[in-house]
């Protein structure tokens, strides 16, 4: 009976040793992860709404990718209907504003031009300065003609003066683009 005792007693101190070497492993393990840095929830919140936004920000941006062939062609026709070619313009413009004023009751004094260089896009900035004359129901009719016409025109500063025999003066200083491409 004594050898199956040192027998049982031999399985039980390996079964112990290998006890005590995982919990040296389990412990060593524990040291290890106290020493690493810790992520403090607020932390983590933080990181969590900076991942939201970025997610965000990719999708408005894949959107974004997505529509830009879209707002391409709609670029274009604009450029190509509202913006006359710059060897054309000058008597487009004119012609536009002189019939502008002229049904709409009002004498059109010098239309002036000032051309700037054309920019990356092809466009070229050309200030206009004018002046009608005639009653204020006039002045506002050709106001509202300016609005609605074909031609794209950025009404920069408009001035109300007192002209000859009760007639008012708009002076008017505009600026319209023409495309050089």
């Amino acid at each position: 009976m004594r050898p199956a005792l040192q027998h049982r007693n031999s399985i039980v101190r390996w079964i112990l040793g290998v006890l005590l070497a995982l919990d040296l492993i389990v412990i060593g393990l524990n040291w290890k992860l106290s020493q690493s840095p810790h992520v403090q929830p607020v932390d983590i919140n933080r990181l969590s709404m900076l991942e939201k936004s970025y997610r965000a920000d990719t999708s408005r941006l894949e959107r974004f990718r997505s529509d830009l062939p879209g707002d391409e062609k709609q670029w274009d026709d604009f450029f190509n209907t509202h913006f006359h070619p710059s060897g054309e313009g000058y008597s487009a413009i004119s012609e536009d504003l002189g019939g502008l004023s002229q049904t709409s009751g009002l004498q059109t004094d010098t239309i002036m031009f000032r051309q700037h260089p054309p920019d990356a896009r092809g466009l070229m900035e050309l200030e206009i300065g004018t002046a009608v004359e005639g009653d204020y129901d006039s002045l506002i009719k050709f106001l509202d003609k300016l609005e609605h016409s074909d031609n794209f025109y950025v009404l920069d500063s408009l001035s109300l003066a007192s002209a000859n025999a009760g007639k008012l003066r708009l002076n008017l200083a505009l600026r319209t683009y023409f495309r050089t491409i």
